[in-house]
Formats: C-alpha cells, sequence, structure tokens
C-alpha cells in the first residue's frame, strides 16, 4: 500500500500526461515486482529475485504458474488505469504540500528492517560486491589457512546417497496421511528438524550450491545467471573431497536446464544423469522426470554404480512437488487414493516412491555400508494455495534424516538446533567417515557455540559475494 500511495503522489506532481504515464508505469513496473516477489519467496525484491530475472527461468515459471502471469498481466494495467485516474483526482483536490508530506511519510515506513529499502541494499551490497585474488577474498573471511584443490587429500569412507525433495518442507511431516514413509523413516533414524532456510540457499540451484561448496549462492556482479561465463571454481567442494577419496559421483534430475542447476553440477565435475540418458525409456514430464522416474533411475544407477570396486556418492533431486501444486502423475493413481488438492496428491505420491526406493536400499543390503541424507531443498514458494495455507499454521522449516551416527556429526547432532543449511557437506563427509583435510566455512564459525549460522550470512554478504566471485574461474 505504501507503494501505490507514493506513486499516486509522484505522478500527481507531474503535470505533462505523458510524463505523468511513464512515471506511473515505472513505478507499477515496481510495485507488480514486489507483489511476484512476496507470493514466491514471502519477502520484497531480493537477490533470489535477481537471479531468477533471465530469460530461461522466466520462461520456466511461465510454464508452471499459467494463472499467476495471467493475474499479473491483469493487474498491472488494471494499476496503471487506476493509478493514472486517481492521480488526476489527487493532483485537483489535494494542496501540493500535502502531497509531499504524504510521499515523505510513506517513502520513511518502507524503511524498516527485511523492508523494501533494506531488502535492496543487502541486493546492492551482493551485487557490487568486487572480483579479487582468492587468497584476498578468502583472507576477508578469516580464512586464510583454507586448503586449496591442489593441497586436498582425502581418504575413502561409506558410500553416499544425498536426496533433496523439491520444496517438502518439514510441515509435510505433520500430514500424516500423506507422509506415512517419510514419518517411518523419521521414527527409525535420526531426525533433525527446525532448520531455518538461510539467505542464498533458498531456491533450487542455490540449496544444492550451498551443501556442496558450504558458501550461501551469494556472487558478486551484475548477472542474473552469474556463472554463466565460468565452467570451474576454485572453491573446494564437497565432490572435490569425494574425488580426492576415488569416489564415483553422479548426479540424478529430470531436466539440467531446471532453474539453471545443471551448469552448476557441471562446475563441480559431477556427473548429470537425467532423461537424456535414457531416451525414450520414460514418459514425457514437465522438466524431463516425475519422481517416479526419478527414484527408478537412481535404483539403476545403484546397481550399476555397486558392481565396481570404488565407492560412490549419488545425489538425487526430486521436481514434482514443485509449487504451485505440483506434476500429477496419472500411473500413481493405481498406488495412491485421488484428493482434493493436486499438491495432497503428488506429495504422498512422493513419499510412496521414496519409501520404495528406501525398501529397495535396505532389501539390497547397502544400507551396512551406505550412508543417506534427506532433506528438502527449501520451503515451498507461492502463496494462496490450500497446501501453503496448511504448511503456514506452523514455523516453517527444513529437517535432515539420515543414518549417519550422531557420534560421526559430533556438535551438529550434540546441541538441539545446531544444523544449518550451510553445514551439509561438512556433515555428509562426517557422517560418511570420509577422513580429510578440506575446510570448509562452518568449520571456521565456532559451531560448538551454537550460535545462529543463518543470520551471521546477512552480515558478511559482500564478503560472501566476493569469495563467490573471485573463485569462479572461466
Amino acid at each position: 500500500m505504501p507503494l501505490v500511495i507514493i506513486t499516486l503522489m509522484l505522478a500527481s506532481l507531474v503535470k505533462a500526461k505523458k510524463a505523468k504515464l511513464i512515471c506511473i508505469v515505472i513505478m507499477t513496473v515496481f510495485i507488480v515486482m514486489e507483489i511476484i516477489s512476496i507470493y514466491f519467496s514471502g519477502g520484497f525484491i531480493d537477490y533470489q529475485f535477481f537471479v531468477n530475472l533471465n530469460i530461461n527461468d522466466i520462461w520456466e515459471g511461465l510454464l508452471i504458474f499459467k494463472l499467476q502471469a495471467l493475474l499479473t498481466v491483469v493487474v498491472f494495467f488494471s494499476f496503471i488505469f487506476l493509478l493514472t485516474k486517481l492521480s488526476v483526482i489527487c493532483q485537483n483536490k489535494i494542496n501540493v504540500q500535502i502531497r509531499l508530506m504524504i510521499l515523505v511519510i510513506m517513502a520513511m515506513s518502507l524503511n524498516y528492517h527485511h523492508g523494501p529499502f533494506d531488502k535492496l541494499t543487502e541486493l546492492y551490497q551482493v551485487t557490487s560486491a568486487p572480483k579479487q585474488d582468492f587468497s584476498q577474498a578468502l583472507a576477508t573471511l578469516k580464512m586464510q589457512d583454507y586448503p586449496h584443490k591442489d593441497q586436498l587429500s582425502a581418504s575413502k569412507g561409506k558410500n553416499i546417497i544425498v536426496i533433496s525433495l523439491e520444496s517438502f518442507e518439514q510441515g509435510f511431516l505433520d500430514f500424516n496421511q500423506l507422509t506415512p514413509n517419510l514419518n517411518q523413516l523419521r521414527q527409525k533414524y535420526d531426525f533433525y528438524g527446525d532448520i531455518p532456510m538461510g539467505k542464498g540457499s533458498s531456491w533450487t540451484t542455490a540449496s544444492m550450491y550451498t551443501y556442496m561448496t558450504g558458501i550461501p549462492f551469494l556472487v558478486g556482479g551484475i548477472r542474473t545467471m552469474p556463472f554463466a561465463p565460468y565452467s570451474q571454481t576454485q572453491l573446494v567442494t564437497l565432490p572435490d573431497v569425494l574425488h580426492k577419496a576415488d569416489y564415483q559421483t553422479r548426479y540424478i534430475i529430470g531436466g539440467p536446464t531446471f532453474a539453471g542447476i545443471g551448469h552448476v553440477i557441471s562446475m563441480f565435475d559431477v556427473d548429470i544423469i537425467s532423461e537424456a540418458n535414457y531416451q525414450g525409456q520414460y514418459p514425457q514430464a514437465p522438466f524431463g522426470l516425475y519422481d517416479k522416474d526419478i527414484f527408478a533411475i537412481a535404483k539403476r544407477q545403484i546397481n550399476e554404480l555397486s558392481d565396481s570396486d570404488k565407492p560412490f556418492a549419488l545425489f538425487i533431486s526430486t521436481i514434482s512437488t514443485h509449487a504451485p501444486s505440483g506434476f500429477y502423475d496419472q500411473r500413481m493413481e493405481k498406488v495412491i487414493d485421488k484428493r482434493d488438492d493436486n499438491m495432497e496428491f503428488v506429495a504422498a505420491s512422493l513419499d510412496y516412491n521414496l519409501g520404495q526406493f528406501m525398501n529397495y536400499l535396505e532389501e539390497k543390503g547397502l544400507l551396512e555400508n551406505t550412508v543417506f541424507y534427506i532433506f528438502p531443498d527449501h520451503l515451498m514458494m507461492g502463496a494462496g494455495t490450500p497446501t501453503i495455507a496448511k504448511l503456514s499454521e506452523k514455523p516453517r522449516s527444513l529437517y535432515l534424516i539420515t543414518n549417519a551416527s550422531k557420534s560421526d556429526l559430533g556438535q551438529y547432532a550434540a546441541m538441539p538446533n545446531n544444523i544449518y543449511q550451510l553445514d551439509m557437506p561438512r556433515i555428509i563427509l562426517n557422517g560418511a567417515d570420509v577422513k580429510s583435510n578440506a575446510k570448509f566455512w562452518t568449520d571456521y564459525l565456532h559451531i560448538e557455540k551454537g550460535n545462529n549460522r543463518a543470520e551471521y550470512v546477512e552480515q558478511v554478504l559482500t564478503n560472501l559475494a566476493t569469495l563467490n566471485r573471485s573463485a569462479a574461474l572461466p
């Protein structure tokens, strides 16, 4: 509302019709963009919104959010029409001094923590971060003794399976009728809940980047696809350590172009497995594969990987539970009852397929020498759906389910609420008993104190963005 009033007051101060219309159009674009940002991320325009302003992500978004796209167009032109009419009325009815006073008051009302101005300041702090010598960038975060890639040493531990569930936040576990398998895993293995979603880790690619590098996806520079010009990173990543320990590494995802995730995975030198590897063998689906087929491929990959004498690390990203209503797989009607809400059906389907996959691992005896990690990539985006309404009844958060020994996880498991997304590469290696001299950012953050590492990210935005930008190489 303050932005609408500001637009009215600004436009009312402009007498020329064309200039008035230009002012209203520019401000309406900004207002609509803020509405879109609030709808998808629950907050004002920030870095997450900025990096998704590229042709690929916009096109993919239009394919998923067709109704929302139509409503956006309607809202945009409705705002222009109404604001044009109302600005003329304000110009004729309200004294210019009063209009100026209202304008100043409304502008001041936007200046609060996590408000529009605060978020734009954060965006500037990230995008203005300079590129500098990698060692210097490390020093700004007090990581001077950070071992570089050519200094790495590592020895193998157990096999690793990482399963990142699309938007499948902790609230879904409260829907017992939808998630009996996840709740069974929750009871059988170790469950770590109430994990906050961190800045720079709140969308699919960013979440993956964070658990691979231990650094949030905040990259300096005015690029909406910040890693497009680059093919590798100087950051020591989870795959770097695994490769040094002679692990086979593969990443299964339906459609590598989804959210630009394929390019970022390739920077870590991990083999990408998608529908392209199995052309014509699985039904066509939005973004390549349905979850049922992703887990079917995962079984095939594990059979191949298990035949080798080398240990393996298999990364899996699901997709069918993407907001707003998921991707309906009619084949699942054979095992899942129809639901009034499409997302409930898709959620129950994911739970079933995950349960079948975990049963397969147990029946094959693979869990004797394999550590698994199951967690959501981020909170579900969007608003106004029955699913979001139910999820919003309680504080929303992420979680981790794993069979890793608590003793191997150390302080992360010993203290309550002491796991964050940026801790994941260390947790994955420790849980699999992979020994290495590698260090991640979390190793410098005194985790034994249980400090809020998600909040600390906000204090060093520019330093993190500089590090990511400086680490990237062509």
